[in-house]
């Protein structure tokens, strides 16, 4: 935009008025009429939108927020099949499940679900060590026992220590885990990653999120599935192994919040932005 186009002569308040509503998709016709209202010339305010609308920053922003806005839609869609699947307002339950129910049925859908099978034999001796997360140590690994029909043996579990009266704000899930309660009991806090939106957003928004509630106790295991936020209150005094190593047919999925990468084809060189010239050789 050059100083003498129709934006530049508006007020900075004008303008960014402009940029707002266009992103959001108003008609120029009527910014340009609402401009008029306010005292600018007929023309100039024709001018000084099309001029923003033409702005090469606007354009990119506009295509951000069309991808933005796209995936809003599929969330909100992801979310509505959620709802209309029978037993979406509950975990879950079952003493045991076959390999293939487990993965079928929860794994891979995305869903979690509460089983039983203590993982831990004599589980006193992990009360010796501090709060807090810790590797297992080596002259305990001996007391694991872990669920072979659902983990690798040979997966590294985290141990997670916590007293009584200690509370998790809601995180995200950045991969599948089988959390395994040792000892204690827990209070935990589910929502589906379809609310990524909502939980991300404003501390109010996230609060009205709907969460589904499930109590855990010694001797019971839950699958968090990847992307669903948990948050949790101890009950007790409580002992908890985490699994990531799963005996799937596919690799566990990680979910990283990372930039979006650019766009792998750039716009070709316009004429008015010569390409450089090669640097003076140095003989």
């Amino acid at each position: 935009m050059t100083e003498d186009s129709g934006g530049a002569q508006l007020a900075p308040e004008w303008r960014r008025w402009l940029v707002e509503n266009l992103v959001r998709g108003a008609e120029e016709s009527d910014l340009a009429a609402v401009l008029e209202g306010a005292g600018v010339d007929a023309a100039l305010a024709r001018a000084a939108v099309r001029a923003e609308a033409e702005d090469p920053c606007l354009l990119g922003t506009r295509k951000a927020v069309a991808l933005h806005r796209k995936l809003e839609g599929l969330l909100d869609l992801y979310g509505d099949l959620h709802r209309q699947a029978e037993g979406h307002a509950r975990v879950d339950r079952h003493e045991s499940l076959s390999r293939e129910d487990f993965f079928d049925r929860y794994y891979f859908r995305n869903r979690p679900v509460v089983l039983r099978g203590a993982v831990v034999e004599e589980p006193g001796r992990f009360s010796t060590m501090p709060p807090g997360v810790h590797d297992v140590p080596g002259p305990l690994r001996g007391l694991l026992r872990p669920p072979t029909d659902y983990v690798v043996v040979d997966g590294n579990p985290v141990l997670m220590l916590e007293a009584a009266g200690h509370e998790s704000p809601d995180l995200p899930a950045r991969e599948n885990m089988l959390l395994c309660q040792v000892r204690g009991r827990w209070l935990l806090r589910l929502a589906p990653a379809f609310e990524l939106r909502r939980m991300a957003g404003e501390p109010a928004e996230a609060e009205a999120v709907p969460r589904l509630e499930v109590e855990l106790g010694p001797g019971e295991m839950v699958l968090l599935p990847v992307g669903w936020w948990y948050g949790y209150r101890v009950l007790e005094a409580s002992a908890s192994l985490g699994f990531t190593s799963f005996a799937a047919s596919a690799p566990n999925v990680t979910w990283e919040e990372a930039p979006a990468p650019p766009e792998p084809t750039p716009p070709t060189v316009s004429r008015r932005c010569p390409a450089p010239e090669p640097a003076p050789s140095s003989r």
